[in-house]
């Protein structure tokens, strides 16, 4: 009996050592490192030289990069660095002679281990020549159990964000943070991102627009629908008073499928002060799709508009950028209405 209590006590102090360790880990790998006042951050690089202008015209693109990780996004995989200094020199050719005004960016890292230590803001911005930024960190983690496979690159700090790029002064810079999915335990909320929405303030020819950056729900429907209505909460505060773009990875396509039930997209698309640069009857097109990026079934990525204000003169699918990523951007031009 003796020797049975010795045992109990041993196995008790394992279990005990074991269940502590396992709290510390858990504290330590979902823990923020990044300093939170600059979780919602104005930048600008003062060595990018962007000349004050007139722009009857002015252009806009909303681009899930996936950390430039290309069509690896989601695989169980590490990618090797020359990918992704392949991916962001075929962006930076891509998009350097369109001279794009503003830019609403998903999944564009700060250094991080997954896209080897590379500020990937900083190397769109200059590369672009973009002296304004609007940065929203999304995911300050030191563990991120994706790719399944090494584990040993699941210790590693991941910094993300979704990020406005401007050649035009950013003025002011907000992070909301939309509603996360409530059916998941404590520990799958600790590792996931925030889905946010992230407005900013950009003058264009002396005139302020605002600019809605989103990224949304990808996998939870009620989730993304509301977070969906949160962002047209959002918008009814600025689309009677301002020039409205609002833009990003919408994670919802508009046509209905039996895979894809519900389509929260069509509560925007239904929105009356608000269109899509993308008329909706013309999104079935294959030109139209955005994701994935080598053979586009779907259309996740828009940009809509306050037609009262901003007049669309042309729009596309940049379908030439390949697989930088597993989305394809979407482009368009505007002029404000007078």
């Amino acid at each position: 009996m003796e020797t049975l209590d010795k045992l109990l006590v041993i196995w008790g102090l394992v279990l005990g050592v074991f269940i502590l360790a396992l709290i510390l880990f858990f504290f330590w790998a979902s823990a923020a490192h990044y300093p939170q006042e600059k979780y919602a951050e104005i930048v600008r690089d003062d060595a990018v030289f962007t000349p004050t202008k007139e722009q009857p015209v002015f252009s806009v693109m909303t681009y899930n990069i996936g950390y430039l990780s290309g069509l690896t996004n989601n695989e169980a995989t590490r990618p090797p660095r020359e990918l992704f200094e392949e991916n962001l020199k075929r962006v930076l050719g891509t998009l350097k002679p369109l001279n794009i005004d503003i830019m609403g960016l998903q999944e564009i890292d700060l250094p991080s281990h997954r896209s080897y230590e590379v500020h990937q803001v900083e190397a769109l911005s200059k590369g672009l020549g973009m002296a304004y930024g609007a940065i929203a960190i999304n995911w300050d983690k030191n563990y991120l159990p994706f790719p399944y496979w090494p584990p040993s690159v699941h210790f590693r700090r991941i910094l993300s964000s979704q990020t406005i790029l401007s050649q035009s002064p950013i003025r002011h810079h907000e992070r909301l943070v939309l509603s996360p999915v409530e059916n998941r335990p404590f520990f799958y909320k600790a590792f996931y991102l925030d889905r946010l929405a992230q407005i900013a303030e950009i003058e264009i020819n002396g005139q302020p627009i605002i600019v809605i950056n989103v990224h949304l729900e990808a996998f939870e429907i009620p989730t993304r629908r509301r977070q969906t209505k949160a962002v047209l909460d959002i918008l009814a505060q600025y689309e009677t008073d301002y020039p409205v773009l609002l833009m990003g990875d919408f994670n919802s396509d508009p046509h209905l499928t039996p895979d894809a039930p519900d389509s929260t997209i069509q509560l925007l698309l239904n929105h009356p002060k608000i269109r899509s640069v993308v008329p909706e009857k013309a999104m079935n097109e294959p030109e139209m799709k955005t994701f994935p990026s080598n053979e586009p079934t779907v259309k996740l990525d828009y940009i809509f508009y306050t037609p009262d204000s901003l007049e669309l003169v042309n729009s596309k699918v940049l379908q030439n950028i390949g697989q930088a990523s597993d989305h394809l951007p979407v482009l368009a031009k505007f002029r404000l209405v007078n």
